[in-house]
């Protein structure tokens, strides 16, 4: 039988109290980025990767994952109280080749090492075309997508793949072993670039978690199954139940081959041995798959821009069918969000903008308002 999640990371609050009135309803992406660095700073993090996590997740923000930014701040403040994750680790290299690295993230923030794990797959497919590097004993690194994209500013295509906290099982069992397992493809564009963010699980868990802070009570059924395995729709059911794979047996091998990339080909650890980073103390000790692609080694990268520009536009101008809108191609619309954001600021729901503002005011830095 699966154990009850705690869900106390989210800290839900859905108190329809008039002091919600007073909360910010948004923030600037400049101050929240110099805030959480700061807070981050006062836990022991170097400046340099306070400021590399804070961009990772103010960035996600932007783009609008809500359910991989900030929202998780607050838990990463008390991991870091509690010795969950290392605020001091860095990316340390156990082998190296001219195109791959094995490292270890000792039990460090996944946000900055995913970051320096790019970082090093970039400066090797720089020189040699190609680089991959492997990362064991880390955290979660929360959207993929954001690595990928690091490497399509830089002229890459860019590959990022990570395990998890096991929220699925094998089909037809009853135990979690398998996490959300999300991959990541990006390619650079003269426009924006083409980037590709998918878990294996029909819909994340932190996107319940989140539907929780915001009151809501039920899921579609397709979402997930009690953890005897029976369908629910209760929101609570489901999020202390067994998540569902996307597309079944092919969300599921996909998942599997997400898990052997990271924690197999690491050394690292996989499946329920992998801890839960709602557990404050607990190193989750999870891996990661990062890669770079050097598009030159194929053909001139404006060459390549202008080709994938070309596809883009055929793709967007298809006929469309009767009611349908937008056509829009993978990464379109996380851009889209991260301009209009970037001039309107960053939407806070109460309930993080309370959660934020308690931080702010446990570390003796007001939170921007």
């Amino acid at each position: 039988m699966s154990e009850k999640r705690n869900l106390s990371p989210y800290a839900f609050n859905n108190d329809k109290h008039e002091e919600h009135m007073n909360l910010p309803k948004s923030v600037r992406e400049k101050d929240l980025k110099e805030w959480c660095t700061k807070v981050l700073m006062k836990e022991g993090v170097s400046k340099e990767d306070a400021q590399v996590m804070s961009y990772v997740l103010v960035e996600t923000d932007l783009m609008g994952v809500d359910t991989h930014g900030v929202l998780k701040f607050p838990m990463y403040v008390k991991r870091a109280q509690h010795g969950g994750d290392n605020p001091k680790a860095k990316l340390r290299i156990i082998k190296d080749t001219p195109t791959t690295a094995l490292c270890d993230g000792e039990g460090g923030f996944g946000q900055i090492m995913g970051w320096r794990a790019m970082e090093l797959a970039i400066e090797k497919a720089e020189k040699n075309n190609v680089g991959f590097v492997s990362v064991r004993n880390s955290n979660t690194l929360t959207a993929c997508r954001i690595y990928s994209k690091l490497a399509t500013d830089n002229g890459y295509i860019g590959i990022c793949i990570t395990n998890g906290t096991p929220q699925m099982p094998p089909p037809g069992g009853k135990k979690r072993l398998l996490g959300t397992s999300p991959w990541s493809f990006g390619v650079p564009g003269n426009n924006f670039p083409v980037v590709f963010d998918m878990a294996c699980t029909v819909v994340g868990w932190t996107k319940m978690a989140m539907m929780a802070m915001q009151g809501e009570t039920t899921v579609p059924e397709t979402w997930a199954v009690t953890e005897e395995g029976k369908p629910t729709t209760n929101l609570m059911e489901a999020m202390n139940g067994l998540m569902l794979p996307f597309g079944g047996h092919k969300g599921y091998a996909l998942s599997c081959m997400a898990e052997i990339l990271t924690g197999v080909l690491s050394g690292g650890v996989v499946s329920d041995d992998l801890g839960y980073y709602g557990d404050h103390d607990v190193n989750t000790e999870m891996s990661h798959f990062i890669g770079a692609i050097k598009i030159d080694s194929f053909m001139p990268l404006e060459e390549f821009k202008h080709r994938l520009d070309k596809y883009v536009t055929k793709l967007k101008d298809c006929p469309k069918a009767e009611g349908a809108g937008e056509i829009y191609v993978p990464g379109e619309r996380s851009y889209l969000t991260a301009e209009k954001r970037r001039k309107e600021g960053i939407p806070l729901h109460p309930s993080l903008a309370k959660n934020l503002i308690e931080v702010g005011e446990d570390a003796g830095i007001p939170f921007p308002y």
